[in-house]
C-alpha cells in the first residue's frame, strides 16, 4: 500500500469519525453531501462550522483534516434547514485564512446539483514578520 493511500485512508477514517461525533443524537432523516476542498500549498487545516442551529456543536469549529481533503458528510435535514450559515474555512501557516459561507439549503442544493462541493481558495500570503 502506497504511503499516499494510507495517509487519504487514514484522514478519511478521521473525518468519518469526527461526523459521528458531530451528528450524535441527530434525526434518521440525512442528506449525504460530498465535498472537496484544495489548496496550494497543501496541508492547510480545514474546518466546518454550523450557525443558527440546534445541532450540538452550532456555532464551533469542527476540524476535518488537511488539504487536499474530500469526503462524504452526512447532515440531517433539520441542520440544513434551520442553519443560517454553513462555513468551511482553511488556514495555513503563514498565509491568511480563507472562508467560504453558504445558507443551508443552498449548501445542500449546490450538492445536489453539481454532485459535491467543491472549494479550492487561494491562499494569500500573510505581511509581517
Amino acid at each position: 500500500m502506497s504511503r499516499a493511500f494510507s495517509r487519504t485512508r487514514a484522514r478519511l477514517l478521521a473525518l468519518g469519525v469526527a461526523v459521528l461525533l458531530a451528528l450524535t443524537g441527530c434525526g434518521d432523516k440525512t442528506a449525504a453531501v460530498r465535498f472537496k476542498v484544495n489548496s496550494e500549498p497543501e496541508g492547510a487545516y480545514v474546518l466546518y462550522q454550523l450557525s443558527g442551529t440546534e445541532a450540538p456543536c452550532a456555532g464551533e469549529w469542527i476540524y476535518l483534516g488537511n488539504t487536499p481533503l474530500q469526503g462524504i458528510h452526512q447532515f440531517t435535514r433539520e441542520q440544513l434547514r434551520n442553519s443560517d450559515r454553513i462555513s468551511l474555512r482553511v488556514m495555513q501557516p503563514g498565509y491568511m485564512d480563507q472562508k467560504k459561507d453558504w445558507g443551508g439549503e443552498a449548501f445542500y442544493e449546490e450538492a445536489r446539483e453539481k454532485g459535491v462541493i467543491y472549494w479550492t481558495p487561494e491562499m494569500i500570503p500573510a505581511i509581517g514578520p
